[in-house]
């Protein structure tokens, strides 16, 4: 009965984690352009895991960035803010969170996910920002990654990648 409990068990693991498995569709065009890929300061039409839709742009990368408190990067290390503009096109309200949705792409290939900086090029911007239907705000989020690496892309996963779709920015 055991070996029946555990195989149904490890069945069902298999079933959650091939149900969590990402077939997002990747948005690099912005908004109004016929072709090639976003930059900074591109907006891209994304919708979250609701299906929800709004306008997002890669306002700024700040390379490198300050914290606002005496904490210093760890050694051969830097802080980078990437700043996001959100518009909230749907009817509905929208929520978002920097934090679990944003990484940046290294030129080293290696993906680098936020960390929990307070930067002065954040100013009052947060990582999570909750919108009305038709508001507007804007998301921080803080960095970390080697001097020695280059950001050579940032990427947006609506609902931490549970979204049908993500956007991604080339830098510069």
């Amino acid at each position: 009965m055991r070996k029946v409990l555990a195989a149904a068990g490890s069945l069902m693991l298999v079933g959650l984690a091939a149900g969590c498995s990402s077939s997002a569709t990747l948005v690099n065009q912005a908004v109004g352009s016929s072709s090639g890929a976003a930059h900074v300061g591109g907006t891209l039409d994304l919708k979250n895991q609701a299906g929800r839709d709004f306008h997002i742009t890669l306002a700024k990368v700040a390379d490198p960035a300050q914290a606002v408190n005496q904490n210093a990067p760890a050694s051969g290390k830097r802080f980078i803010a990437a700043i996001f503009n959100v518009d909230n096109i749907s009817s509905q309200a929208l929520s978002i969170k920097g934090a679990l949705d944003a990484n940046i792409i290294g030129s080293d290939g290696n993906t680098y996910t936020p960390t929990h900086n307070a930067l002065s090029e954040c100013g009052s911007d947060t990582v999570k920002v909750q919108l009305a239907a038709g508001k507007s705000g804007a998301s921080c989020v803080s960095f970390e990654i080697k001097t020695s690496v280059n950001v050579a892309k940032v990427q947006f996963y609506p609902a931490a990648g549970s979204a049908s779709d993500y956007g991604e920015w080339l830098v510069p």
